[in-house]
């Protein structure tokens, strides 16, 4: 399996000791090269020592693998995730999800979708700001395609905290972050019609440790980019080496959606 990592780098400023130059530039020039041909020669004789925990770690490695991977893992993983659509996201989703679960008599994706053989996931946290969580999300729902979707590792304060649970996906998913719910008069502020998956065993797949991440697979090949930037930007940096013609026309979709 090819992996493609592209690392977006901000730039945030260096901060420059200043030193005369007639002080530092005759030790630059006459000793250099002479202290990196002595640390070459001397590289030569290091021995690393014999890790004897190696073999235990690779065993613990697998085992811990082959829980994730289990279709037991899995099913619990499943079972959670349908227990937040329940019992957090089922007030503002139930229209929108019975009308998206009817049977679609074979008909073909949408112009602008990605491929059977191709998703996009976009890992995020509580970490990032709600602002550009929801305008990750606002992009996602207007593309309205299944293979793409939201990821987070976790539920906010753990997955029994029914209420901050709640609070958060609540707030996030709001078309309008300023809208209020109201109880009397029952007043419910549309929602977009997507659902944030939980799911770590995503994030140790792909090995992500930074957040907004976005995730391209196609087939056997997968791309992974990493910062803070719109999504059609983050997948047109993808594309420069993926050249997907349809992960262009979804990048197009959201570049046309009037943003």
């Amino acid at each position: 399996m090819k992996f493609f990592v592209i690392f977006i780098v901000l730039l945030l400023g260096t901060s420059i000791a200043q030193v005369r130059a007639e002080d530092t530039a005759p030790y630059h020039l006459s000793n250099v090269s002479s202290v990196l041909n002595k640390a070459r020669a001397e590289a030569k004789n290091i021995t690393l020592p014999v890790n004897k925990h190696s073999e235990a770690g690779q065993k613990a490695a697998k085992e811990t693998a082959d829980v994730f991977y289990s279709p037991e893992f899995q099913n619990r993983m499943q079972c959670q995730q349908q227990r937040l659509e329940k019992e957090v996201f089922r007030d503002y989703i139930s229209p929108w999800k019975k009308e998206a679960q009817q049977p679609d008599s074979g008909k073909a994706k949408e112009p602008g979708s990605l491929a059977a053989t191709e998703k996009v996931y976009l890992f995020i946290s509580s970490s990032v700001p709600e602002e550009t969580i929801h305008a990750y999300l606002a992009d996602i729902a207007r593309v309205g395609d299944p293979d793409v979707s939201s990821v987070m590792r976790g539920a906010i304060q753990g997955i029994g905290n029914k209420k901050a649970n709640a609070q958060y996906f609540s707030q996030l998913l709001k078309i309008d972050p300023d809208c209020q719910d109201e109880r009397i008069p029952k007043k419910i502020c549309p929602r977009l019609p997507i659902v944030i998956k939980v799911n770590p065993i995503l994030f140790t797949k792909y090995g992500i440790t930074r957040v907004p991440a976005v995730v391209y697979v196609k087939d056997e090949d997968i791309f992974i980019i990493q910062g803070d930037a719109g999504l059609d930007y983050l997948l047109e940096r993808i594309n420069r080496e993926a050249k997907s013609t349809t992960l262009a026309s979804l990048i197009k979709k959201i570049q046309g959606s009037g943003r």
